[in-house]
């Protein structure tokens, strides 16, 4: 499987300032992306999880985004897709009918903020393709580790992007 970002090109290449804490509501969007499905089998349904491998925290991986009920016919990604559904208040469902594990924040997303003077951050974005459903509930407050033990034996495919972003001390003093 391929995963490609739209905007910002191949793997590895810079986030554009509206993706991270430089956006005018200094959240951050979601990078729009694309991808391909598993060269054989019948996806079920997608997982997408963004995390930061870079946290100054040794062993500590920071998830900005984790979604789960994405649709086999879906290939693509985009910021309104991940935005939270106001009409679900008691459900961990976004616009696009995907269900999401809060992040540290409580919400869907957090764009790419690292701390000031860390150097580079590397945002790696997985795409998995399942061959059976997560069957985890909207409702229930559903965990990373939960989410990651419901895909044993299901996972067909994946495919990773990643997207770098720093916040350097000089462009602030």
């Amino acid at each position: 499987m391929t995963l490609e970002s739209i905007e910002c090109g191949e793997s590895g290449s810079s986030l554009l300032s509206h993706h991270t804490c430089l956006d005018e509501d200094s959240e951050g969007k979601f990078p729009e992306l694309r991808w391909t499905a598993p060269p054989t089998g019948e996806v079920k349904e997608y997982a997408l999880i963004c995390e930061d491998l870079d946290l100054p925290i040794p062993y500590l991986v920071i998830h900005h985004g984790f979604f789960f009920n994405i649709p086999p016919s879906t290939t693509t990604a985009c910021h309104t897709d991940i935005v939270h559904q106001e009409a679900n208040v008691n459900a961990h469902v976004t616009n696009s009918g995907w269900v999401y594990i809060p992040n540290l924040k409580g919400t869907s997303y957090i764009g790419a903020a690292p701390p000031l003077g860390h150097g580079p951050h590397r945002y790696v974005f997985t795409i998995i393709a399942l061959d059976s459903p997560l069957n985890l509930s909207s409702h229930d407050k559903v965990t990373k580790e939960q989410m990651k033990d419901a895909m044993i034996g299901k996972v067909m495919g994946w495919g990773q992007w990643t997207g770098v972003f720093e916040r350097p001390w000089t462009e602030y003093a």
